[in-house]
């Protein structure tokens, strides 16, 4: 059997061949570092506990001022007792945070209620966060 030498590969073709494997590491690297423990959301008027509840649901496109408002999250690859927020704002000021934890393990529903006094007419966006970072976010229109 003939001894392969990297001197018997041209240094053309042995770049093109670094650069395509580099890419595809960078690539896949890439691919997994954007991944998000949230599975479903929706913002509604109604709270959703399960998670084919949520993936389900119909995102609602305006919902009424003065009544209470819910975001029902479905999460994937969350430990229990992990902690998540989420922050209320009308026309882009903030009007509620509130956080909860996983009370169970790996996959799980959490549901946060903006109380009808706190919904005014606007523009209302729902940001759940994980440790100051932003992991989802929805818009609806309150009239």
């Amino acid at each position: 059997m003939k001894n392969l030498k990297t001197s018997a590969i041209p240094k053309g073709k042995r770049l093109v061949m670094s650069l395509i494997i580099g890419g595809a590491i960078l690539f896949l690297l890439t691919g997994c570092g954007e991944s998000s423990p949230i599975a479903g959301m929706v913002v509604s008027d109604q709270p959703y506990a399960k998670a084919a509840e949520i993936e389900s649901a119909e995102q609602p496109v305006e919902l009424k001022a003065g009544a209470t408002i819910y975001a029902s999250v479905s999460f994937i690859e969350s430990p229990k007792g992990m902690t998540y927020q989420a922050k209320w704002l009308i026309d882009d000021k903030a009007i509620k945070t509130d956080e909860k934890a996983m009370a169970t393990d790996k996959k799980g529903e959490l549901v946060f209620p903006l109380e009808a006094e706190e919904v005014t007419a606007g523009r209302l966006k729902l940001q759940i966060l994980y440790k100051d970072e932003v992991l989802a976010e929805k818009e609806v229109l309150i009239k």
